[in-house]
C-alpha cells in the first residue's frame, strides 16, 4: 500500500511514521502540507521520498493507494471527500468531523465510492481490548451498572496558536479528548446512550477547556465522562467498569504503550492483572488494521455507523450543555 501522508502534523510521526517501519506492506510514498518548505522539511524527518505543497497534489498523485489525514478537525470532512472521490482509500484522524452531519456525508461517501474510511481511534484495536472484553462479557463484575471515563492533561493553560482552542477548527476538551470516552463507554455498554446532563467551562468563547456529562442507557446503566485541557494536576487517563459484584479500573486504556494498568476491586480485595500486549503500540495495531481492511476491503472496526454515532453523541454532549455542536467550516 502506497500511503500519503496529508498534512504534517505532530500526531503523523507517532501514528504512521514510526508503525509503518514494523507493519508489512506500507511504503510512505509522500507527504502534502500547506507549503511546500514545510512537505520538505517533513519528507526529510520521515524519509519520505516526495514533498507536495498542496494537498490536491497529493490526492492528484495516481501512483497513492491511500492517504492519511492529519489536519484539524474541521478539515476532515473536505478532505475526505475529496480523497474518497479520487479513488483513495482514507485513514482519518479522530475525531472523524466537525459534527455528526458531516461524518453522515463521509460515510455515505465512502460507500459510494465503494472506499475504505477508518477512523483514527488507536485505542480500539490493542489487545488490552479483548482484554477488558473479556472481563466484562465473563462474571467478574457481575451485572455492570455504571461506566466512568476521564481524561485530564495537566496544562492547566492556552497554548498560543493551540488549534485545540479554535472553534472554527472544531476545538475543545470534548472534540480532542471527550471523543475517547464517549467511544470507551459506548463499546463498554455495547448500545447508545441519552445525554441527561452536561456542563462546560469555556475559557474562550464556545471552546471547552473542561467538559463533563452524565448518561443513561435504556437498560438501566449509567455513565459519565469527565475531561480537561486545563487540568493543573497529574495526566489521569481511566475506564472504570462499576457491576454489582466488583469495580475494574483500567488505567490508560489509550496507550497501555505507555504504562497501563488493570486493577479488580471486590469488597477490600484488589487483584492486578498484567496488561497484554503492552510491549506492542496502539498505533502499530491501528495501522495494521488499516492495511487490512484496505487489503480485503472489509470495513474496520471504527467507520461508518460507530464513528457516526460518536459524531452524533458529541452533538448531543454539547448541546445539553448550552453550546452548539462544532460549526462547519464555510466552503
Amino acid at each position: 500500500m502506497r500511503l500519503g501522508l496529508l498534512a504534517a502534523a505532530r500526531i503523523t510521526g507517532p501514528a504512521v511514521v514510526e508503525p509503518a517501519r514494523i507493519v508489512p506492506d506500507v511504503e510512505l510514498a509522500a507527504v502534502a502540507a500547506r507549503s511546500l518548505v514545510r512537505a520538505e522539511e517533513a519528507a526529510r524527518e520521515w524519509g519520505v521520498a516526495r514533498a507536495y505543497g498542496s494537498y490536491e497534489e497529493l490526492i492528484d498523485d495516481p501512483e497513492i493507494d491511500a492517504i492519511y489525514i492529519a489536519t484539524p478537525a474541521a478539515l476532515h470532512h473536505r478532505w475526505t471527500l475529496a480523497a474518497l472521490h479520487a479513488g483513495k482509500d482514507v485513514l482519518c484522524e479522530k475525531p472523524m468531523a466537525a459534527n455528526a452531519t458531516e461524518a453522515r456525508e463521509m460515510v455515505d461517501a465512502a460507500a459510494d465510492t465503494g472506499r475504505i474510511l477508518m477512523e483514527a481511534f488507536h485505542w480500539r484495536y490493542h489487545p488490552l481490548v479483548a482484554q477488558i472484553d473479556d472481563i466484562l462479557r465473563g462474571d467478574r463484575l457481575g451485572t455492570l451498572r455504571h461506566v466512568h471515563g476521564r481524561f485530564d492533561l495537566p496544562e492547566g493553560h492556552i497554548p498560543a496558536g493551540d488549534i485545540r482552542w479554535d472553534l472554527s477548527l472544531g476545538g475543545g476538551a470534548l472534540m480532542d479528548l471527550g471523543c475517547y470516552l464517549l467511544q470507551w463507554v459506548r463499546w463498554a455498554v455495547g448500545a447508545e446512550p441519552e445525554v441527561t446532563s452536561a456542563a462546560a467551562e469555556c475559557p474562550v468563547p464556545g471552546v471547552d477547556g473542561r467538559f463533563t456529562s452524565e448518561l443513561a442507557w435504556a437498560s438501566g446503566v449509567s455513565g459519565s465522562i469527565m475531561c480537561s485541557m486545563i487540568s493543573t494536576g497529574p495526566p489521569d487517563v481511566r475506564l472504570e467498569l462499576t457491576g454489582d459484584s466488583a469495580t475494574a479500573n483500567i488505567t490508560n486504556p489509550l496507550a497501555p504503550q505507555h504504562g497501563a494498568r488493570i486493577e479488580i476491586r471486590t469488597g477490600d480485595h484488589v487483584e492486578e492483572f498484567t496488561v497484554d500486549g503492552h510491549d506492542t503500540t496502539t498505533y502499530q495495531h491501528q495501522l495494521a488494521a488499516f492495511v487490512d481492511a484496505v487489503s480485503t476491503r472489509v470495513p474496520p472496526l471504527t467507520s461508518g455507523v460507530d464513528s457516526v454515532a460518536t459524531m452524533a453523541l458529541i452533538d448531543a454532549c454539547y448541546t445539553a450543555a448550552g453550546l452548539a455542536p462544532r460549526p462547519s467550516l464555510a466552503s
